[in-house]
Order: C-alpha cells, then sequence, then structure tokens
C-alpha cells in the first residue's frame, strides 16, 4: 500500500510539472460533423462531442485555418455565490483549425484540428510548434504524432527560469531596466552549467569502471581526445558562466525541439493572473470607444451599467458590466473565431485590472464558443463569451450586453431585470446625468455653474486618458498599468461604502485606524472620498456579492497574513507622498520614521519597491525627503536609501533615479551629519 501511494505520489507530481497536460485531436466528418478522434495521454474527462464542437468553430470550413481559445475544468458558482473550492485546476486549450481542400473527398475539403492544453497562461508560445505539429497529422495521421508532440513540449527546459514573486512580478513588469533580476537568471544557469559538469564526470567515472567502456574512456583512446576536449569546453564555459549580454529579462528564452527543429521560445516573465495568451486590449478600446449617441428619453436605465445615465461611455458600460457580473457578449459575425476571442481575454484584463487587481473573470470567461454550448453557458453567472453566430444577438434573454465587434456598438439587453432598489438607484443615476452634460468625450462642464465638474467625470476622465495614451502611442503595458490603477482606485472605496453602511468590513480596517501607520482603505481626503463614493455607489452595489467580490476578500487576507512588512500600510503612504500636497512636518516625520522602522529586510524592501514603479516616478515620492527642512525627516530617508541600495532591485531603482536625487542621497551619506 505504501509503494502504490508513493507511486500515485510521484505521477501526481509528474503531472504537475508537465508544460502541456493533453493533446486534442478533432476533425470534421461528412456523416457525423465534428468528432474528437484523439486525446493523448489520456481522456480530458470532458464531453468528447463539446470539445469537438469547440475544436471546429463555425465557418471554420470558410478560412485556410483559425485559431480558438477555450478552458476546461471551469466551475460555476453555488447558491452563495462563490466557486466551489477543490477538483482539477483550470486549463487553458489552444487550438488550431486547419483546411485543406482537396477536390478527391467529399465536400472537397479536410478540416483537422488539434490543441494543446496546459496550466500556463502564456499559451502563445506553442503557437509555432502547432502548426508544424498539424501540419504533420495531415501528412502521417497517427496518434504517435501526438505522441511526438507532447513529448516535444514537456522536454522544453524552463528549470533555469526564476520563480518569481508577485511583488518581483510588478516590478520587472513597470521597470525600465530590462536587465531587472538578472542575477536571479545568471545563478540558476550557473547551477545548471555546475550540475551538467558533475553528471558528465560521473559518466566518465562509470565508463572507467566499464571494462567494455575502459579502452574508450582512457587518453589517447578512439574518439577520446575530442570528447575531452568537449568536457574541457564544457567545463570552462560553466566556470565563466554563460553570455548575459543584451537580454531583455521580461522575457526567459528557451527553446522546443520538434522533428528536428528547433523553435526559439520567448516565456513572458510579467504576466498577472488573470491574463490569458497575446491579446490586445488596446484593440479593445479603440473598437467600442466610439462616439456617444443620445438615447430616447424614455429609455430606462440600469444603474449598474449605466452608472451616468444616458451619458455613460461605451467603455465605462462595458466595465460595469464586468465589475458587476453580468453576462456579456462578442459577437463577431463573420470574423474569425480567434480575433473574437482575443476581445473576451482583453475584457478579462479589463475587467480585472489590467490582469493584476481581482480574480474570478477567467473561470467565467469563454473566448470561443457556440449554441451547442448554450446550457453550459448559461450555467455561469456573469459570464463573458465569445461567439460568431448572429442568432445570439436574436435573443436578448440570454445576455445582459452584446458588443458587436462589426460595428462597435454596445447594446444593453431590454430582458435584464432591474436590481432591488432599482428605483431609488436609478433615480440617482438620473439625477447625475442631468445634474451634467459634461459626460460627452470633449466636453466636461458643469451645468451649475460652467467649470469642470471633476466629481461627475471620473469614467470620462479615465477613457479620456485611455484614449489620448493610445493616440500618442503608448504601449500594451503602459494602457493595462492605467486601468490597473483605475481598478484598483475603485476597489479602495469598496470597504469604506461597506463600513459607512453597515458598521464592518472584510477588505480593510476601520477608518479610524488609517492613521500614518495605520492602514486606510481608501487613500486620499475624506471630501474626495465622499464624492467618489457617491458616484460609483451603483456599481459598488453591483460588485458585492460577485465572485471577484469574494475572492478580493479572500486575497485581502492572505496578502495580510503573507506580508512581510507588517503594521502599516505601504500603498496608502506611498500615495499620501505622491500626492498630497497638505501634510505638516509631524505627519511627514511618521510616514517616514514607520517606513524606517518597519522595512529591514531585503524581503521587506522587494515589497516597498513594488508599491514604487518605475514607470510612475519610481522612488520620487521618496527622495522628497532629502530635501525636507526637518533633520530627521532627512536622516529617515538617507536611512531608507541605503537599505534599498543593498537590494538587488534596489540598486537599480536609484541608479535610474534622477541625478540631483543620487547627489543629495550621497551629500546626506557622508555628511557629518544630517
Amino acid at each position: 500500500m505504501a509503494s502504490s501511494t508513493a507511486a500515485g505520489d510521484g505521477e501526481s507530481q509528474q503531472r504537475q510539472q508537465r508544460n502541456v497536460e493533453y493533446i486534442l485531436l478533432a476533425e470534421f466528418d461528412i456523416d457525423q460533423g465534428a468528432v474528437l478522434k484523439h486525446q493523448y495521454p489520456r481522456p480530458t474527462g470532458a464531453d468528447d462531442s463539446h470539445l469537438a464542437e469547440l475544436m471546429l468553430p463555425d465557418g471554420a470550413h470558410a478560412r485556410e485555418s483559425d485559431w480558438t481559445v477555450f478552458f476546461l475544468n471551469q466551475k460555476p458558482q453555488d447558491e452563495a455565490g462563490r466557486v466551489p473550492d477543490g477538483g482539477p485546476e483550470l486549463l487553458h486549450v489552444l487550438n488550431l483549425v486547419r483546411t485543406k481542400h482537396d477536390k478527391e473527398v467529399r465536400r472537397g475539403a479536410i478540416v483537422k484540428a488539434m490543441a494543446v492544453c496546459t496550466r500556463h497562461r502564456f499559451i502563445h508560445i506553442y503557437q509555432a510548434i502547432l502548426m508544424l505539429a498539424l501540419e504533420n497529422y495531415y501528412r502521417v495521421p497517427t496518434v504517435d504524432t501526438l505522441a511526438e508532440l507532447f513529448k516535444s513540449v514537456n522536454e522544453m527546459d524552463l528549470s533555469c527560469m526564476p520563480q518569481l514573486t508577485r511583488h518581483e512580478t510588478t516590478i520587472l513588469r513597470f521597470s525600465d531596466d530590462h536587465n531587472m533580476f538578472e542575477e536571479r537568471f545568471v545563478q540558476l544557469e550557473k547551477e545548471r552549467s555546475l550540475l551538467g559538469g558533475l553528471v558528465r564526470d560521473s559518466d566518465h567515472l562509470d565508463a572507467l569502471h566499464d571494462p567494455s567502456l575502459a579502452e574508450l574512456a582512457a587518453p589517447g583512446g578512439d574518439g577520446t581526445a575530442a570528447a575531452a576536449a568537449r568536457r574541457g569546453t564544457d567545463a570552462s564555459v560553466g566556470l565563466r558562466g554563460p553570455s548575459t549580454r543584451n537580454k531583455d529579462r521580461r522575457f526567459f528564452e528557451t527553446e522546443i525541439v520538434y522533428s528536428g527543429v528547433k523553435l526559439p521560445i520567448r516565456v513572458p516573465m510579467t504576466v498577472y493572473p488573470e491574463e490569458i495568451g497575446d491579446f490586445s486590449l488596446i484593440q479593445l478600446l479603440t473598437t467600442f470607444a466610439g462616439s456617444l449617441q443620445a438615447q430616447p428619453g424614455s429609455k430606462t436605465t440600469h444603474p449598474h451599467l449605466e452608472s451616468s445615465g444616458q451619458y455613460t461611455h461605451p467603455i465605462i458600460l462595458l466595465m460595469n458590466s464586468l465589475l458587476t457580473q453580468k453576462r456579456v457578449i462578442f459577437l463577431g459575425h463573420g470574423k474569425p473565431a480567434g480575433e473574437v476571442a482575443n476581445y473576451v481575454l482583453a475584457a478579462v484584463a479589463l475587467g480585472s485590472g489590467g490582469g493584476g487587481v481581482l480574480r474570478g473573470f477567467t473561470n467565467r470567461a469563454f473566448p470561443y464558443t457556440n449554441l451547442t454550448n448554450l446550457d453550459t453557458l448559461l450555467s455561469f453567472a456573469g459570464y463573458i463569451a465569445g461567439v460568431t453566430n448572429p442568432a445570439f444577438e436574436e435573443h436578448p434573454e440570454w445576455w445582459d450586453l452584446l458588443c458587436n465587434i462589426n460595428t462597435g456598438k454596445i447594446t444593453v439587453s431590454p430582458a435584464l431585470a432591474q436590481p432591488a432598489g432599482g428605483a431609488k438607484s436609478q433615480a440617482d443615476s438620473l439625477r447625475r446625468s442631468l445634474d451634467s452634460v459634461s459626460l460627452s468625450r470633449n466636453r466636461s462642464f458643469s451645468s451649475r455653474d460652467g467649470k469642470p465638474d471633476k466629481w461627475n467625470n471620473l469614467d470620462t476622465e479615465f477613457v479620456q486618458d485611455l484614449m489620448l495614451a493610445i493616440e500618442r502611442h503608448y504601449g500594451e503595458v503602459a494602457i493595462r498599468a492605467k486601468v490597473e490603477n483605475y481598478v484598483r482606485r475603485f476597489m479602495s472605496l469598496v470597504p469604506l461604502y461597506e463600513y459607512e453602511r453597515t458598521g464592518a468590513t472584510r477588505l480593510g480596517d476601520p477608518p479610524h485606524a488609517a492613521s500614518a501607520g495605520g492602514h486606510a482603505m481608501s487613500p486620499g481626503d475624506k471630501e474626495t472620498r465622499d464624492h467618489e463614493i457617491a458616484f460609483y455607489q451603483s456599481r459598488i452595489e453591483g460588485f458585492i456579492g460577485t465572485q471577484a467580490y469574494h475572492n478580493a476578500i479572500a486575497d485581502y487576507e492572505s496578502a495580510q497574513s503573507h506580508s512581510l512588512i507588517r503594521g502599516i500600510d505601504i500603498a496608502h503612504m506611498v500615495y499620501t507622498l505622491r500626492t498630497s500636497t497638505s501634510l505638516d512636518v509631524n505627519e511627514v516625520e511618521a510616514i517616514y520614521k514607520h517606513l524606517d522602522e518597519h522595512v529591514v529586510s531585503d524581503d521587506q524592501v522587494t515589497e516597498l519597491l513594488a508599491s514604487l514603479p518605475q514607470s510612475q516616478g519610481g522612488l520620487q515620492p521618496l527622495a522628497y525627503g532629502f530635501y525636507h527642512p526637518s533633520p530627521a525627516i532627512r536622516l529617515y530617508t538617507m536611512r531608507l536609501f541605503e537599505k534599498i541600495e543593498r537590494n538587488h532591485a534596489g540598486a537599480r531603482y536609484i541608479r535610474s533615479t534622477n541625478f540631483f536625487h543620487q547627489c543629495a542621497f550621497s551629500n546626506l551619506r557622508y555628511a557629518p551629519s544630517c
């Protein structure tokens, strides 16, 4: 029994370490329709016909090739709005379907699809090998072709890829220095070289003790001079260490060898939990950010979705739908399934805050689906689905929000029921829309006094900032960072709203604990928070109770228990130093003193740096302490920078800091006193 258990544990560990869990092969049969032909190395446990339909999307026969993405092991919510724990982990499936025209077969074409199922979120790295493998399967349509693919992808070496923590991932993601954490890569590469040398030496010793190999292994034996030279070269390379010049450490470089062909692979190191594959958030924003059109005056607005009444921007309409867990469909009639899937993956990133603030969107996302999967789709509360069949548009009872990719138009379902207490929320929404005509894209003036209405334009300012950044050709990471900050700001209001309404919250500490050294549920002054809560009230009410809300509670509790910096709120302090202009000297001194006392170890410095992304100024908020009139503040700042400098990433931060800040740091460090 013990040996059986050990064997089972070993098999489980081996499965956990695999790059790819399953290879699937489907084809279209003229008599049977879509058929799942092979599952290697074992069945997935999903329904065969369901998998076949997803692998052969509608209209696949009309184009030479297409890609689809779908997920396995998704779990619907229970009655309490929670996703059950346990069970198999979520698998991400990348599928390639190809059509080859052949006049000698019925219907004149052969349609086959091949898919890889992996726990990796960076599924796009398998595109090239899928293309080769499916081409091979057309020539040799046997399970051996799948076995060869399975072996190749699981031999892809990721042993030298550092396992970055969440804080390290954030630092690298927004770093201006592409060699950040270089030492982590170099250390693993040297360890592998050293281990490889030991293995080769061990093999050589074994050969010396084998009479049949001793002659070949001995110096001067046939072929051993070259072998010894090779061993010497390898050893010297191991001692010198691998070359690291001009490497972008935001990616880990490896390769897959398939059928004698070496395919270079670049694995992204900065992927957030809700980012799947290679999609474009910019494409999503530009497609649906068209000019606003006034709705008929009799139209009933939904408070969760149309937070600014009839003037709600389309992007905000989509954002509200995602955050309040409404059923969202992306329809691309006549579009490739892969293009539609990219919009769904981008929407997941949008609602989750660039992929890094909220969780749970992937579990209810269906990047590509069809009518055969309708029952499964409707069993998920607040699904996000991509379809190509126009029949979905004709059934508004199936969805709450329809995003038509072809026209760029977003439609709220007339069948969407009002929430409980919706009359009051709708009246509040109407009041806000009448209170200001500012929510058009190009104007933001209050109807009360002719001045910019800061509080009724929070969403519009956000969208304008996004579109301006896109016009100025900002990259994907920068756009996702803006979305991340926006959702993070919204999430800071949720616990405060809960506390004011019920006197309790599980997403933060009470407001009276938010002193300079305490935790703040929402940074900023009280007037700003009150206005923002009033503006987002309907969205907050719709968000509470969603899958993302329950996950946020679990994540907050986990962060509190695993945080290395205890007793202070780093994010609140950084926000205060970055934005506040009315702090007195005692408040500023308290912040720097708490930072100096609580940020001590190397790992604590890393956690601090994660709240100071280089793309948003890096150490700039802390560096202002160098110039403060108070000697105590200058001393705390200098001591904090010394600890940061001893950290590998922190040293790179300081080297990239403004030259005058570096001079101030140096002068204070070597001055007789601060």
